[in-house]
């Protein structure tokens, strides 16, 4: 178990209080990843002991209210999520049999298409059913799986369903596969739909009192993966984010702010260079979330170079949806240090 508290009593206010409509933004870089922090907005919403935990701490946090957590990653598998979660007493695949966690996969299937074989295709027509051409190619049958001949692809993606998948597929963990297929704003309305019905299983309702806290990792992946040439854009990505929003209690998006992302579209520009089309639409699709959301929280690497006992800078700073007065947290900068079983140790500067 990990030797520091699973939720750090200098960040359990961040990752307790979400407002209504919330939406918070967590940028990374390559050589500090989100990672640790979106796993301690699991244990927040998740985890009765860290709840109690972070009210032991701060008077002002509820712990009356539970939370739902609908998870989609563009970025990492759930077996990666469930490995590190369970270092901070965290059961995603039981939890997600409890209907209290669903995970959606938007990394394995999102641009697969099942390969037909040519003789397969030439029997099927009335043409080729005479063909007596040799096979050379064996049918695909089915997707590999954790045993010979089974598939991970649950019955209710393979049909066009929706909602969540049956107890053979929830065991596994994984709600929902992502398929992108198409183009532009119909492309991403897909994808939309098929979160949204996700959301809407495991969605409580008003009267329990249930909160549902959406978590999308990474969905600038899509972006740089499709863009402008299949009608992607900034404007079609921050549109779909907010679609997604409006069915969730408080949103968590995390996204690449790398420096060639972000800051070489100023450069380029002052220094009468046309920029790339990734790093413009890149750009704009961080610098508008960053307006929209309540709260922005950086990490970065020490300016000064690695540290032995520290691994990152985290920054926490007002976004542009940020209501003086209500928002009651105030902006801060700390020091975070990845222990090797799993615990994250934060302090301020100075602080040893």
């Amino acid at each position: 178990m990990p030797s520091q508290p699973a939720l750090p009593p200098l960040l359990a206010p961040y990752l307790s209080s979400l407002p209504h409509t919330s939406l918070t933004l967590v940028s990374s870089i390559l050589g500090a990843t989100s990672n640790w922090l979106v796993l301690r907005f699991l244990h927040a919403a998740l985890s009765t002991s860290s709840n109690q935990h972070a009210a032991s701490e701060l008077e002002d946090v509820r712990t009356d209210e539970k939370r739902k957590v609908v998870f989609v990653s563009f970025m990492r598998s759930f077996e990666f999520w469930k490995s590190e979660a369970k270092r901070l007493g965290l059961d995603l695949a039981r939890l997600a049999d409890k209907e209290q966690f669903a995970f959606i996969d938007g990394l394995s299937d999102l641009f697969y298409t099942p390969q037909v074989s040519s003789s397969s295709a030439s029997a099927a027509s009335p043409a080729g059913r005479g063909n007596s051409t040799p096979r050379t190619t064996l049918p695909l049958r089915s997707q590999p799986g954790p045993l010979p001949g089974r598939s991970l692809q649950s019955p209710a993606i393979a049909s066009g369903g929706s909602g969540l998948a049956p107890r053979s597929q929830t065991e596994l963990g994984v709600a929902k596969k992502l398929h992108f297929s198409g183009r532009g704003t119909a492309a991403l309305d897909a994808l939309e739909s098929d979160i949204v019905s996700v959301m809407q299983q495991l969605k409580p309702s008003a009267e329990d009192g249930d909160e549902l806290l959406l978590i999308v990792d990474q969905p600038d992946l899509l972006l740089a993966t499709t863009g402008p040439s299949l009608g992607i854009g900034a404007t079609e990505m921050a549109e779909w984010v907010a679609g997604l929003q409006q069915h969730a209690h408080a949103t968590i998006l995390t996204m690449a702010a790398d420096s060639p992302l972000i800051h070489n579209v100023s450069v380029s520009r002052a220094g009468g260079h046309m920029p790339a089309p990734i790093e413009t639409e890149h750009a704009g699709f961080a610098i508008g979330l960053a307006h929209r959301a309540r709260s922005v929280m950086q990490l970065r690497t020490l300016e000064t170079g690695v540290a032995r006992d520290v691994s990152g800078v985290l920054r926490i700073s007002a976004g542009g949806g940020w209501i003086a007065g209500k928002d009651e947290n105030p902006e801060k900068e700390v020091l975070y240090y990845i222990q090797r079983d799993g615990g994250v140790r934060v302090f301020g500067r100075g602080e040893s």
